[in-house]
């Protein structure tokens, strides 16, 4: 269980409350996050735009670490998960589903300190392959360590398909995002392989530059549409509270669609759910993210999610029975 015990799961800050649906103990439905980050925008501007409110829920957007279990036990309500994390879940049967979608073809952005760039005698003329040949030796940090950390694995893909061993790069197990930035501003490290706007914050801190982004490389196309997070929950729960589950849903793809189509007003909305990082930003961050529409997708293509993260080895082979138990349409 070790990939899911140690996966990014959630993130927040506490959300205001409402009046209306609430967990059977009576008090506020949990949606978990676990950094206040734009990757979770979507569970915090619905909170912060009313969506929750307005269908009649009482949330409360908490901050907790590594949820996964406590979301397979029903011990929090519903809460931000990798799809990653869902796929390990229930390969080892554990009843985590994911029951609608927020961030879809992740942006990974390569970064590496002017030191570092020295050091390895890079420069703008070479090819990618010719600068991660000139990386041996390097290290990044990553949440979790190499064998739950996603972007630990997505750099391990990198390396192969540019037809060099996984621990070319090597990588420096982290608790916190706050340790894995403070480990490249103290020089510990010298690469960043992380979405937006960690790239940008380091590099604000401590000069380098960007030599690589998966999103706009044709290396990961296979990566378009892909289901890279979403909403997990107990399976059980969801099936006890069906109507609860479709108005989570229902305005996490509200909030998905204000972020697709107003990304930099959603980013002043959210800055202040984001302490870490200037309104600036946020806004800059927010243009590399993209949103599944109302937070929806097909089986058919949450199947084909799972054989590419397959493929990337990010989680193991798949079977038509782990990817059923995973996810549902039924409260879309």
């Amino acid at each position: 269980m070790g990939r899911l015990a140690g996966a990014a799961v959630l993130a927040a800050t506490v959300g205001g409350c409402s009046t209306g649906a609430s967990a059977g103990d009576g008090g506020p439905i949990i949606v978990s996050v676990s950094i206040a980050a734009p990757a979770n925008a979507p569970i915090f501007l619905a909170d912060e735009l009313g969506y929750f409110k307005n269908l009649g829920l009482d949330v409360e957007v908490k901050t907790i670490a590594n949820a996964s279990l406590q979301l397979a036990t029903g011990e929090i309500q519903y809460g931000a998960v990798n799809t990653s994390t869902v796929m390990e879940a229930v390969a080892h049967d554990i009843g985590l589903q994911e029951i609608c979608v927020t961030q879809m073809d992740p942006s990974y952005i390569l970064a590496v300190s002017d030191l570092v760039w020295e050091r390895g005698h890079l420069n703008d003329s070479m090819s990618l392959k010719e600068k991660l040949t000139a990386l041996k030796g390097e290290k990044l940090t990553a949440i979790g360590g190499r064998e739950v950390n996603p972007g630990a694995k997505l750099l391990e893909s990198l390396l192969a398909k540019n037809d060099l061993p996984p621990d070319w790069i090597g990588v420096l197990s982290q608790a916190s995002s706050a340790a894995s930035t403070a480990a490249f501003q103290n020089g510990q490290v010298g690469i960043v392989f992380q979405p937006q706007p960690v790239p940008d914050q380091v590099l604000s801190q401590v000069p380098g530059r960007i030599i690589f982004n998966t999103g706009d490389s044709p290396l990961f196309s296979e990566m378009d549409g892909v289901s890279w997070s979403g909403i997990g929950v107990s399976k059980t729960y969801a099936a006890e509270n069906p109507d609860i589950s479709k108005k989570i849903c229902d305005a996490i793809g509200q909030a998905n669609n204000y972020l697709d189509t107003n990304p930099v007003q959603a980013a002043e909305v959210l800055q202040k759910d984001m302490p870490a990082f200037d309104v600036k930003t946020v806004q800059n961050a927010m243009g590399t993210y993209k949103w599944a529409k109302d937070a929806a997708m097909s089986e058919q293509q949450f199947a084909e999610s799972a054989k590419v993260l397959a493929n990337l080895e990010i989680i193991g082979p798949p079977t038509t029975e782990h990817t059923d138990a995973a996810f549902t349409t039924d409260y879309q």
